[in-house]
């Protein structure tokens, strides 16, 4: 396993000289094809030391964590990127809904089109109650996802709040 004492297992190692830590990087940025020959190819050093530096220093390892990293860091950008988006659809709607009433009131009943107008605030709320319930649901799944002992208060108040949100802004 990589030496307790860095922060990282894919930062320089105690005692890891720099060219063995270049070494390992070189094998690190190789991704899934990763190989102790071509590492020791790429640093024109023999493939018994560069097998023994992998070995002593734990390549693999610090490779693994490295990529489940990577990953994770991944994975997060993607949940906040969906967040974003969920938000900016909220607005969207919300912003449709209240262009609609808008026109409702300044041009009047008989100058908006029935249909038309139903269709709208229909579409709109569809998108707003969607992306509320996936707000909803996905804030659910993250707080169950870090609890072990049932149900989440905080899951319930946000169903609530969201329920009660919802009744008084029917049209």
């Amino acid at each position: 396993m990589p030496n307790k004492r860095t922060e990282q297992p894919w930062e320089r190692q105690k005692g890891e000289s720099a060219q063995a830590f270049e070494a390992f990087f070189l094998y690190l940025e190789m991704g899934a094809d990763r190989s102790i020959r071509a590492v020791a190819q790429e640093c024109t050093k023999s493939v018994s030391l560069i097998r023994r530096w992998s070995s002593t220093y734990h390549w693999v390892e610090r490779c693994r964590a490295w990529d489940n990293h990577i990953q994770y860091e991944a994975k997060k950008a993607a949940i906040t990127e969906v967040r974003n988006m969920t938000k900016r659809h909220v607005t969207m709607a919300q912003q449709i809904q209240n262009a609609a009433m808008r026109a409702l009131k300044e041009l009047g009943s008989d100058m908006v089109n029935p249909k038309n107008f139903a269709a709208i605030v229909k579409l709109a709320t569809e998108l707003e109650r969607q992306n509320l319930e996936a707000q909803v649901t996905a804030a659910s799944e993250e707080i169950s996802s870090t609890q072990d002992d049932g149900p989440s208060t905080l899951a319930d108040a946000i169903n609530e709040a969201w329920r009660r949100r919802s009744e008084e802004n029917e049209p």
